[in-house]
């Protein structure tokens, strides 16, 4: 029995541009073979450009994952497998979901599971977050099976948090200090309750008056509380607030602003 190879290739914009990956996988007892492949394009995490999806403490998150499906025999069904770690066989962590399928043609499909990533079942650890792999795969028209492997991923985190930034005094007269405070915390899968955010830079950030762009006025690390604290001299009136660019582990979040009146 001959071995169905399947070339596979995405197209979305976290991907390098005609990218091709080729997968093996073995074809059903008794099925029809051919020499074309299964192909899986346009995958979607999230309908996240950065296929990132943030998970807080204690609450499951429901996501979709796609993909348009062809194949010579058409498409019969097509499930989603994310998995953690060095490699599938040694995967520390794994989340399956079965799509459902929509014809486009008599050869191609557009399928979407929806997927749920769970710090009660499947993120007990906080070492979960982070970069997960995921293999779709398909059965055709024939029965044949294939695994495509290769550059599809998805990026499920912790997700963080930004208290409402607090400035005092206010008001303030111009030119005195004032001293700007938030406080960053992230999900901890493992306590099942938000924890402090340590050690991780955030930018103090001001707007001068009501409308346009704020700009960054300090780098700063937040303290073992999570506590983001500043202090700047009042020169306008405005706004101040703290952003978080987010890490490989967590998604990025900006704090609500505090507007003062400056005397």
């Amino acid at each position: 029995m001959r071995r169905r190879t399947a070339v596979t290739a995405v197209t979305a914009a976290a991907l390098s541009a005609g990218l091709a990956v080729t997968a093996l996988a073995l074809p059903a007892v008794g099925a029809a073979q051919d020499e074309s492949a299964t192909t899986f394009v346009n995958l979607d995490v999230n309908h996240n450009l950065d296929y990132t999806v943030g998970v807080e403490a204690a609450k499951k998150r429901v996501f979709s994952v796609s993909a348009t499906v062809s194949d010579p025999s058409g498409v019969k069904s097509v499930s989603f497998e994310l998995w953690h770690g060095e490699e599938r066989a040694k995967a520390d962590g794994v989340i399956v979901g079965s799509a459902q399928c929509h014809k486009i043609n008599e050869l191609t499909s557009y399928c979407e599971a929806l997927v749920t990533a769970d710090p009660n079942v499947n993120l007990r650890s906080n070492a979960l977050a982070g970069l997960w792999y995921m293999t779709p795969v398909a059965v055709d028209g024939a029965g044949n099976v294939t695994h495509g492997e290769g550059v599809y991923f998805a990026r499920i985190k912790r997700q963080t948090y930004l208290s409402q930034t607090v400035v005092t005094p206010d008001p303030v007269k111009k030119g005195a200090n004032i001293t700007v405070k938030a406080r960053a915390t992230v999900a901890s899968w493992e306590l099942k309750k938000n924890a402090p955010l340590i050690g991780h830079q955030v930018l103090l950030q001001y707007r001068k008056g009501t409308t346009g762009p704020f700009v960054t006025l300090k780098k700063l690390k937040t303290d073992r509380n999570g506590w983001a604290t500043s202090t700047v001299k009042a020169t306008a009136d405005g706004a101040y607030r703290y952003d978080f660019a987010g890490t490989s582990l967590t998604p990025p979040t900006t704090a609500s602003a505090d507007y003062i009146d400056v005397k």
